[in-house]
């Protein structure tokens, strides 16, 4: 808030006192069974070839078959990852670019948040991206407001936002593409920067 002054090292430490790191969420978050997976395919193309009367137009708008990759997913869903699974099904819900009609993760993915200690800001006509904001628990000395992120786990930072903007359900490309930014941060992935 305006005003105050901003939080220490150890004010954030008490606010992160239950945080898990990845690798130890990932080894606790368990799985889905195979039944489970074909109970969610099941429920996604009742609801989506019964229900959702939007199909038609979105079918035309946006060329897609979201019944189809769900029957592809059926079948070939018992050789993918926990991960890969839920990121097929985040995609055929996320395609249909209807902000009502969602793919919810089951727990204890939904109630999980990922987070980086910093803030990163989109600038200028060609795009240069700004770490504008440092959490307290970042000790190092380089890595400060006004670091310029060239890359994203290795991948050109431009390319590595419109690849999230794609996750997202923004009916057109600038929604997307604010959301990509914002939502960069939950890229539940170990983050290597490139910066100058």
């Amino acid at each position: 808030m305006p005003g105050q002054p901003p939080p220490t090292a150890r004010d954030v430490k008490a606010n992160l006192a239950g945080a898990q790191s990845l690798k130890e969420f990932l080894r606790t978050a368990g799985k889905l069974t195979q039944d489970e997976r074909q109970e969610i395919i099941d429920q996604a193309l009742v609801l989506i070839e019964s229900f959702f009367v939007h199909l038609p137009l979105k079918r035309a708008m946006h060329a897609i078959d979201p019944v189809q990759r769900l029957k592809l997913l059926k079948r070939r869903q018992g050789k993918l990852s926990e991960r890969a699974f839920h990121d097929e099904m985040i995609s055929i819900f996320t395609h249909l670019r209807d902000l009502h009609t969602n793919y919810v993760l089951p727990e204890p993915f939904r109630t999980r948040i990922a987070f980086v200690p910093f803030r990163l800001e989109e600038f200028g006509l060609e795009p240069s991206y700004v770490v504008t904001q440092v959490s307290p628990l970042v000790t190092d000395r380089f890595f400060r407001p006004g670091v310029t992120v060239t890359h994203w786990n290795n991948i050109p930072i431009d390319r590595a936002v419109e690849l999230n903007a794609e996750r997202e359900a923004g009916s057109n490309e600038d929604a997307r593409h604010a959301r990509g930014l914002h939502l960069i941060f939950t890229i539940l992935s170990a983050s290597i920067f490139s910066f100058f």
